[in-house]
């Protein structure tokens, strides 16, 4: 789901293909909100580096904006489940991974790394996660939720919707928004 996509969801999702409650640009706003909210990233792993006894210091791989761990394979084939890296070998300093003294007496020299991360999503990126999607539709709906409110405040709309109804909707999309949070993955981030 792009943002394209995620637009014509979160119309129907709003009952407002019409734009009669909100403008595009502001159903637009709402969903770049979403997009931006720091739980809208991707698990990722990343095989791209080699590691050299020789060298020290390796730039973090485009694919991945946070480093959690470092696997290597004990035998580096396919053939057997990688294990992880001592984090007391290994930091994240700025946007390179530096390998601490001892490094290379416990990783072997032309071995992969096996590096487990997040990708942080941008609004030009397309989410192919299901729960990551409904969590940012859901938070964009928050979003739109949230600007009736203000426009109601500050506008003085009139109409047959009470401003309880609104408050009761927002506490459901506020629920689901919560509880499509608690689904996304977690784990504790070593960078």
């Amino acid at each position: 789901m792009d943002i394209d996509a995620a637009l014509v969801t979160l119309n129907l999702r709003l009952g407002d293909t019409s734009n009669f409650t909100f403008t595009s640009d502001e159903k637009t706003e709402a969903l770049n909100e979403a997009f931006n909210d720091h739980d809208v990233v991707s698990e990722r792993w990343d095989t791209s580096l080699t590691f050299d006894e020789t060298t020290y210091q390796y730039a973090v791989p485009a694919t991945i904006d946070v480093i959690q761990d470092i696997y290597i394979r004990p035998d580096n084939t396919t053939g057997t489940d990688p294990e992880k890296v001592a984090s007391n070998l290994w930091e994240v300093v700025g946007s390179n991974i530096q390998f601490k003294n001892g490094a290379n007496q416990v990783i072997p020299d032309a071995y992969t790394l096996y590096l487990k991360g997040k990708y942080k999503y941008l609004t030009t990126d397309t989410i192919a996660e299901t729960n990551v999607q409904e969590f940012v539709l859901n938070l964009a709906q928050l979003n739109c939720l949230n600007m009736l409110g203000v426009k109601k405040a500050l506008s003085f709309l009139k109409n047959d919707t009470s401003m309880s109804e609104i408050i009761a909707i927002k506490r459901e999309l506020e629920r689901k928004v919560s509880q499509y949070r608690k689904r996304l993955p977690r784990s504790f981030e070593a960078a």
